[in-house]
């Protein structure tokens, strides 16, 4: 085998060298050579010394070179301890003896590479180019492991960045830094009966005027500060969140703490303490709140919900009012009543109808599909469903109202090739019925289900009490329908699950769209969510797209369809794609 030097100078270039020599004339030569192939060259006299040396720097040496016949310590003890200290050694051994005893105990010992003496030039030269190849491509796949350690490494800890901006985007509210309604929720959820537990629901009266007259930016500052009051008033025994808009809620034992005495102190304080200036003006707020006690978790914040009403109804500002189980049951059944009837009779008179809100392409601009809405005509008004879905629930109508809907879309869009969207909700899905009809009204209209999303909350997919909702989701995935998460960010979302079911849009929670195009914060949650979906195959919406500037941000951030009033509100029929 030829060698080309040239070729042999750019393995060993970097490389260095131990060489155990105890023929002083010999090693003098043999290192005049190494020198000019190696980066260093250390040397050694005998096996000790070269022991010595090597255990000051174990890692140090890409080859030993040693001789076999040496004082104090000879070549092959010399390799043993090597091995023991550095089992990838490359160790090159020069023997003047020429017996397959040799040989052997040399390839026990993992030996590279074999010199005869006297030292052929040849043999040299073929003998370092074939160990020092070797150690250059096990020096190779070690950078190429630490490389790509590194990069785990790196894509690791951006996981995690993403990962806990996500976390503190589901958990933590942006403009208070409290925690938000996600982990209320969570904390109500994990609450035993065992004794009863306190919630004082907080709402600024009149927020809207200091919005309005001050400006978005000081209302915020005017929210940030109302936390941090009540973080200074209240004791570390409560729980305190941001609930929703102008909302907080404080959560304790009665056992420990007086409510009274709370409510009376906190009123007190924001009495006399000004939460900002405006135009060199201190500017004050008042709160009003609801309190209610209960062992029973779930019920706790409906009852502080009413308790707050009717503090509210008093017409004056400040006032807090006590949960009282019998006056406030006998009015608020009695409103539930009257909403239940006016639904009921609205469906008998078939005067729930569809209206049709247009989801954009952010690319094109170009209409994909609409998402369909009920509404309710009474004597020329048109009443929106947050007036009428928990009479729905309440009176078990539910699932007939999805059906309404679902029969005149259908009708509506039969024979077209036209995209659109459904809400169905957890009653549906549990109604052994609602695929039979389903599947029936799509065969008499000839619905394409590949045209039909069908939108659902989170609450659906979080649920493990019921598996019923989830099979029947995975029937209408099969049926070939596809699937939308709606108001992403408002319950306590889970991708793991979300791409298990196999949910092909996520709806990003409008309340995280509004003003983003001047919110930092919310640009980089919104593009980490956004990114997050995509990898698991998703498309992202996001709603209640109000003006260009909005339209903009969203589609600058990966966003892939948008939704809302700067294209169109929903309206009788589907509007014509510009």
């Amino acid at each position: 085998m030829s060698i080309n030097l040239n070729e042999l100078v750019q393995l060993t270039s970097k490389l260095r060298v131990l060489y155990a020599e105890d023929d002083i004339i010999l090693r003098e030569n043999t290192v005049a050579l190494l020198r000019d192939l190696f980066n260093e060259i250390d040397e050694a006299s005998n096996g000790a010394e070269a022991l010595q040396i090597y255990q000051t720097h174990p890692d140090h040496y890409d080859i030993v070179i040693t001789d076999l016949n040496m004082p104090h310590m000879n070549g092959m003890e010399l390799i043993k301890n090597i091995q023991l200290l550095n089992a990838q050694q490359s160790i090159i051994v020069v023997s003047a003896h020429n017996e397959t005893e040799f040989f052997l105990e040399s390839i026990r010992n993992n030996v590279s590479g074999y010199i005869l003496k006297p030292i052929d030039f040849d043999q040299l030269i073929e003998t370092l180019y074939k160990v020092s190849s070797s150690v250059h491509e096990r020096l190779q796949e070690v950078t190429q492991k630490a490389s790509l350690h590194q990069q785990l490494e790196d894509q690791s800890k951006l996981l995690d960045k993403n990962s806990k901006m996500v976390h503190d985007f589901l958990t933590i509210d942006k403009i208070t830094k409290l925690q938000n309604a996600t982990m209320l929720y969570g904390y109500l959820d994990h609450l035993s009966q065992e004794h009863s537990l306190t919630i004082m629901l907080y709402n600024i009266d009149n927020f809207s005027f200091i919005n309005q007259t001050y400006g978005a930016e000081f209302a915020d500052e005017a929210l940030f500060k109302v936390g941090q009051f009540l973080q200074y008033n209240l004791s570390k025994e409560v729980h305190l969140y941001r609930y929703n808009s102008d909302e907080f809620v404080v959560i304790f034992d009665p056992q420990i703490i007086n409510p009274e005495f709370v409510a009376i102190q906190i009123q007190a304080f924001f009495r006399e303490t000004p939460i900002g200036e405006y135009e060199d003006k201190p500017i004050y707020i008042t709160l009003s709140c609801g309190i209610a006690t209960s062992k029973e978790p779930s019920s706790l914040l409906p009852n502080a919900r009413v308790a707050l009403r009717e503090a509210r109804m008093r017409g004056i500002p400040n006032q807090y009012n006590i949960y009282n189980t019998q006056d406030i049951f006998l009015k608020r059944t009695e409103i539930e009543a009257s909403w239940i009837q006016k639904f009921r009779t609205a469906l008998e008179e078939d005067r729930v109808v569809p209206y049709f809100q247009p989801i954009v392409d952010n690319q094109t601009q170009h209409i994909v599909k609409y998402e369909c809405l009920a509404r309710i005509e009474d004597d020329g008004d048109i009443i929106s469903p947050a007036h009428f879905l928990e009479a729905a629930r309440r009176s078990g109508l539910m699932s007939n109202l999805t059906r309404n809907m679902i029969n005149k879309t259908f009708k509506l869009f039969a024979g077209q090739e036209v995209a659109f969207s459904l809400n169905i909700t957890n009653e549906d899905l549990l109604n052994q019925t609602f695929i039979d009809f389903l599947e029936a009204k799509q065969k008499l209209f000839q619905i394409n289900p590949a045209l039909v999303t069908f939108e659902i909350l989170e609450d659906i997919i979080i649920s493990d009490t019921n598996r019923i909702p989830l099979q029947n989701l995975q029937r209408l995935k099969t049926m070939g329908y596809l699937l939308a998460l709606d108001d992403f960010g408002s319950d306590r979302s889970n991708f793991s699950r979300l791409e298990n079911l196999g949910v092909d849009f996520l709806k990003i929670d409008g309340q995280f769209i509004k003003g983003i195009d001047t919110n930092l914060r919310n640009q980089d949650i919104v593009e980490s969510i956004a990114s997050m979906a995509k990898k698991i195959g998703m498309q992202v919406i996001a709603e209640f797209v109000s003006n260009k500037a909005e339209f903009e941000m969203v589609k600058k951030l990966g966003i892939d369809y948008s939704q809302g009033y700067f294209f169109n509100a929903p309206s009788q029929s589907p509007t014509q794609d510009s």
